[in-house]
């Protein structure tokens, strides 16, 4: 399909594609593989992504610098029971997209693999695919291509993505010096607890989440970055992973840590779900005392890096366990996924 086609919301049948089938059928088990493409075709095109799914390869619109890989599996990172089908699509975009701002990247393109269990439906199907492209339409990112599988068990989406660099080098995680400043760029555990907490408003407020590109990139032109990463497993987790990368240990401060008035209001001065929650998406970087992140950033300090002495974190001076999620340590510290 050529690049500068506009969006169509015609649900006919194209070349090499099939038809979707109509909403009536919402309800009705999945159809075969022509008529899913079709429906992927159908809501890319819908929300604003031109994409030609008739071929083997995709090909990139962009120069990629950056290749990030995720999963996403069902009653692992996320549940029909708290999560609808479009908020789960637009988190499989978000957690890949983020990986690309942690290294100091912009959204290039991304291609989906989804292995799909026999009792979903075609409505949870297209919210799927609604959320995934609505998600990539918002970030510029060019959807090229993907896989349909069944399966057996919990249903998997595994997403890759690339792009190119948003400054002249990319963002590592073994760069931070002692005494560099540690920032993040957005409120923390916000997600975590609409998995903890029961109400509504809570679960609403987990899918508030977005990939911090526009903040990657100010940084990236701002060039003083010794390290980074995006902030997915948990703060304390993902920080320790950072300093590990670098040699060093860091000095959090409790009362620095950011959260919004919502977190307040179920956890009051607690900060271990702030901590060790997860799925932020926001940005964990470093840099030199001697100067301040640009405003666009959106940067909190929380700490500094110092000597490996002792223990690697600690918290108010007290030893911090890096706690969060790791997908083969057993459940994580704040319960979560």
């Amino acid at each position: 399909m050529p690049e500068d086609e506009p969006p169509s919301a015609d649900r006919g049948a194209r070349p090499g594609i099939g038809r979707a089938p109509p909403a009536s059928a919402a309800d009705a088990p999945l159809p075969d593989e022509r008529a899913l493409v079709a429906i992927i075709d159908h809501e890319l095109r819908a929300a604003g992504i031109a994409a030609d799914l008739s071929d083997d390869c995709g090909v990139p619109p962009t120069a990629t610098a950056l290749i990030s890989t995720d999963t996403l599996i069902e009653g692992g990172h996320f549940d029909f029971a708290r999560d609808t089908a479009e908020q789960v699509g637009a988190q499989a975009a978000v957690a890949n997209l983020s990986d690309l701002a942690g290294s100091g990247g912009a959204a290039g393109w991304a291609v989906w693999s989804l292995a799909l269990p026999a009792r979903w439906s075609v409505e949870r199907f297209r919210g799927v695919v609604r959320g995934f492209a609505r998600a990539c339409a918002a970030h510029r990112c060019a959807v090229i291509g993907g896989n349909l599988s069944r399966i057996d068990g919990p249903a998997v989406i595994a997403v890759t993505v690339g792009g190119p660099l948003a400054g002249e080098r990319a963002f590592t995680r073994s760069g931070a010096r002692p005494g560099d400043r540690i920032y993040v760029t957005g409120s923390l555990g916000d997600a975590a607890l609409g998995y903890l907490e029961p109400d509504a408003a809570a679960r609403a407020r987990r899918h508030r989440w977005r990939p911090h590109l526009a903040e990657a990139r100010a940084l990236a032109e701002w060039g003083h970055v010794s390290a980074a990463m995006d902030v997915s497993d948990g703060l304390a987790l993902d920080l320790d992973r950072l300093l590990r990368a670098s040699g060093c240990g860091a000095r959090l401060m409790s009362d620095r840590l950011p959260v919004s008035d919502h977190y307040r209001a179920y956890r009051g001065d607690d900060r271990t779900v702030a901590l060790t929650g997860g799925e932020d998406y926001v940005l964990l970087f470093c840099a030199p005392p001697d100067v301040e992140p640009p405003d666009a950033a959106h940067a909190v300090c929380i700490g500094h890096v110092a000597p490996l002495d002792g223990p690697r974190l600690r918290l108010d001076g007290a030893p911090l366990e890096p706690g969060g999620h790791d997908h083969f340590a057993g459940d994580d510290a704040a319960g979560a996924r």
